[in-house]
């Protein structure tokens, strides 16, 4: 799959984008029990500005070196590195097919319009393709925010005054992109703030404490529940257990149990099953996502958030 991407990534950055069209788009959202529901408004924008946002964009592609690596929960901090993961697994689909409405899709005409927007994206295509870039705006898109803050110009070795015009505020920081049905990110923290990832990561927490108990793994599965909560370090957690799924492998367990009766590790095991406390969660969470690592070189034992498999 990474090869893939690479070559697409690398197709992207050969592409001539110069004609391409340019559409700014900006995205509504609404949440309702935690689930996001997504609309878009199109705005017209002059020449000018098409050439600067179409520069955002492609900045991201072409005028950067990256190492590309599979998006994970646990991932660490990205340097030059782009993490990827399907389209399909994220609300940007949502979010594209609103997009695909095309000239169908309300277009801003009043200043009020504007605001109260969660993100923008920025669309360039030609006739067979298109890249998405989106950005999470900031809150200077809300009416309060922009009645609290007055907005100045110097010109003309002047301050002058601009509360008689219609500022509208936006940073250009792409969060990630979009091409070929594959999301790019750059920004891993606004990317899970933009496409409701915490929601994803609760979900995914409710449906392995459903899995371990339908297994028969714990005596009692409160306290993880309890302990994850909605902290989004242990969200990251025991998201990235239920991906792993080692929790599901009895070859696997078999060895947990005796590994932990070998290096003492703490674990209570009462008639095949663990025995969690609030005290023991992180371990436990730990110990299922198989991020207790011995060292080849000089046997050290260590507790590894982050990992990648060699060969």
């Amino acid at each position: 799959m990474t090869t893939k991407l690479v070559k697409n990534l690398k197709q992207l950055r050969e592409t001539n984008i110069k004609d391409w069209t340019t559409t700014l788009w900006l995205v509504k959202r609404k949440l309702t029990a935690g689930n996001a529901a997504y609309s878009v408004m199109r705005v017209d924008t002059e020449k000018k500005l098409q050439t600067k946002l179409k520069k955002i964009l492609s900045d991201r592609f072409q005028n950067k070196e990256y190492q590309i690596e599979e998006y994970s929960f646990l991932n660490a901090d990205q340097d030059n590195r782009l993490f990827t993961i399907e389209a399909s697994e994220t609300d940007f689909n949502l979010i594209q097919a609103e997009i695909k409405n095309g000239l169908a899709n309300d277009k801003a005409k009043t200043y009020s319009d504007l605001l109260n927007s969660w993100a923008y994206v920025v669309e360039i295509k030609n006739k067979n393709s298109s890249v998405f870039g989106l950005r999470k705006i900031n809150s200077m898109t809300q009416p309060k925010k922009v009645k609290a803050v007055s907005s100045f110009i110097f010109e003309n070795q002047i301050l002058k005054d601009l509360e008689e015009e219609q500022v509208f505020t936006i940073d250009t920081n792409i969060d990630f992109f979009v091409y070929d049905g594959t999301v790019f990110i750059t920004n891993k923290r606004e990317f899970e703030s933009a496409l409701n990832f915490r929601k994803g990561m609760e979900d995914n927490r409710d449906n392995v404490l459903d899995e371990f108990l339908s297994l028969g793994l714990f005596n009692n599965v409160e306290p993880i529940r309890k302990i994850v909560g909605s902290n989004l370090h242990y969200l990251r957690k025991i998201s990235a257990v239920q991906k792993s799924a080692y929790y599901k492998d009895k070859t696997f367990l078999k060895n947990l149990i005796e590994v932990n009766i070998e290096a003492k590790w703490g674990l209570v095991i009462e008639d095949n099953k663990l025995i969690v406390t609030e005290e023991n969660v992180d371990l436990v969470l730990t110990l299922l996502n198989n991020s207790r690592l011995k060292s080849q070189i000089n046997q050290e034992v260590f507790d590894a958030s982050v990992k990648k498999k060699v060969g």
